[in-house]
């Protein structure tokens, strides 16, 4: 086991979408159980879950993906706009750090939701 397969799991589930769920139930009916655990998980029983259902794990987690496209999570509101997302990854790539909200608002939209300033003292 290489600590890279968890790795890619882990990239697969936090992109994934609801057509994992027939590898989620395989993984579990062929023993996997607290998978997070070095010492429980089996890349292989992934892999092979994955090619029963006929998906590829690298399209979840190595493939870049264009801004318009619909993630899974889309349809939660969770008080950050996706443009704010889109802005935060273009500054990732250009190394730009964004202060931290209790220095000053980076305009995430969280305080539009609340209606109020995110922190004492802040911007609304």
């Amino acid at each position: 086991m290489h600590i890279s397969d968890v790795s890619q799991m882990e990239a697969v589930l936090a992109r994934g979408d609801r057509r994992l769920g027939a590898v989620l139930y395989d993984v579990w009916k062929d023993g996997g159980r607290l998978d997070s655990w070095d010492e429980f998980f089996k890349a292989d029983r992934w892999y092979a879950a994955f090619e029963k259902n006929g998906l590829d794990p690298a399209f979840y987690a190595n493939r870049t993906r264009p801004y318009d496209e619909v993630m899974p999570w889309d349809h939660i509101d969770y008080m950050v706009s996706k443009a704010f997302l889109i802005r935060e990854n273009e500054k990732a790539h250009q190394a730009i750090p964004t202060p931290s909200c209790r220095e000053h608002c980076s305009g995430c939209g969280a305080n539009q939701c609340l209606g109020r300033a995110c922190f004492p003292g802040g911007e609304s």
